[in-house]
């Protein structure tokens, strides 16, 4: 994992900004900001408060009432207004509609709620990971963006200081473990269980045969947990707690199915960092803290259509497309043996039906790949001269594909 480390704020400084670029609009629809794909739609976004009072210090900086990373917002406030808002994110009225991130009446408000931009790692922020679109990217202004970054960084640590969901102090025994994770579900989830086998080697605790088991009827989703190891005797400092300091499990996202039991992540771990080594099992406790654990949805892939009658095809379509009905032109000369993923020669009719079928388009076949192809272009076999009976030809059968 490539750790990126937020740098300290001087947050009683007054952000000078500057800057004439406008951004213009998003060329996304609303609530579709993101640039570039990030693994399960990583980053969360904030808590959708104005952040007052959230870093802890009642009378924020300089006694302003306000947090530190909502005193850099409103710095940034009417530069990023100048150069994101107006028709596109603030107003939304820009073609197609953008997300309305900067909305009113309090754009902090907004663009904390809005997914994906203030997030715990601040480089996977929309503002920062989407490119040129229907105006530059944020980082076509070096100054700005800085800025941007700043701002940021500041609620990064925000959100890294509050605490996150998480189960009991738990013992670990020797041999089979099955832990409830209800406290750390969100969102009304419960009866999610973590299962596994659990041994020292060599004084360190490693878990194996790790599951997960979701509740009958409910998916679940699992992202980025920490396990956290419970000290006998508190430390100088007088905390407990000793992270995994290798954050074993910080490349995880998963989804389980409802009323399944399924391996978790890696299926195995050993905690062999300082800190965590040795483990004693007699005297010490885990908790798991999880980024989400949360009701989910599995995503289910669906198999590539298949011809609804082969014989239909072979019978009917086939033949005019070998030469036959009157057409000028034979494209198994061609295509027989595979040229362009079409084997007309095949003697499996229901191969050769899937393979056109893989050209047509169910709501417009007249527009299809099959028929435009030689009909309008270009198409180094030649262009059949009768269109109008080609057209016909796959929209008079359309039975034997859908």
């Amino acid at each position: 994992m490539v750790k990126i480390r937020v740098s300290t704020l001087t947050l009683g400084l007054a952000v000078a900004l500057l800057g004439t670029l406008v951004l213009a609009c998003s060329d996304d629809a609303a609530d579709k900001l993101s640039g570039r794909a990030t693994p399960g739609g990583r980053g969360n976004g904030g808590n959708g408060t104005s952040g007052t009072g959230s870093s802890g210090d009642p009378g924020g900086v300089n006694g302003s009432g306000l947090s530190p990373e909502e005193t850099l917002f409103r710095a940034l406030e009417t530069d990023l207004s100048k150069k994101c808002g107006g028709v596109c994110h603030t107003d939304g009225t820009f073609t197609p509609t953008p997300p309305k991130f900067l909305e009113g009446p309090d754009a902090y408000k907004s663009i904390k709620a809005h997914p994906g931009i203030v997030t715990r790692d601040v480089y996977q922020s929309a503002l920062l990971t989407k490119g040129p679109h229907a105006g530059p990217a944020v980082s076509a202004d070096p100054d700005f963006e800085k800025k941007v970054i700043a701002w940021l960084e500041a609620e990064s640590l925000a959100i890294q200081s509050q605490k996150l969901p998480s189960t009991d102090p738990v013992t670990v025994t020797q041999g089979a473990n099955d832990i409830d994770l209800s406290k750390a579900c969100v969102s009304g989830l419960a009866g999610v269980h973590l299962k596994f086998q659990a041994s020292l080697v060599g004084g360190m605790l490693a878990l194996e045969q790790m599951t997960i088991v979701a509740p009958a009827g409910t998916d679940v989703h699992i992202y980025k947990p920490k396990f956290v190891k419970i000290l006998a005797t508190p430390k100088a400092d007088g905390s407990t707690d000793v992270y995994d300091p290798a954050d074993s499990f910080s490349n995880t996202d998963q989804t389980v199915p409802g009323g399944q039991e399924t391996g978790f992540a890696t299926g195995s771990v050993l905690f062999s960092g300082d800190g965590f080594r040795p483990f004693d099992m007699a005297t010490e406790k885990i908790r798991i803290e999880f980024e989400k654990l949360e009701p989910g949805k599995v995503a289910v892939l669906q198999g590539a259509d298949t011809c609804k009658n082969p014989a239909g095809f072979a019978a009917n379509v086939l033949p005019a497309m070998k030469g036959g009905g009157g057409f000028n032109l034979n494209c198994s000369g061609c295509h027989g043996n595979g040229l362009a993923n079409l084997s007309l020669n095949s003697n499996d009719n229901a191969l050769v039906c899937n393979q056109v079928l893989a050209k047509m388009t169910k709501g417009n076949i007249g527009g299809s790949l099959i028929v435009t192809k030689v009909t309008n272009g270009p198409h180094q076999g030649g262009i059949i001269t009768d269109k109008t009976g080609w057209q016909s030809l796959f929209t008079n059968n359309a039975a034997v594909f859908f």
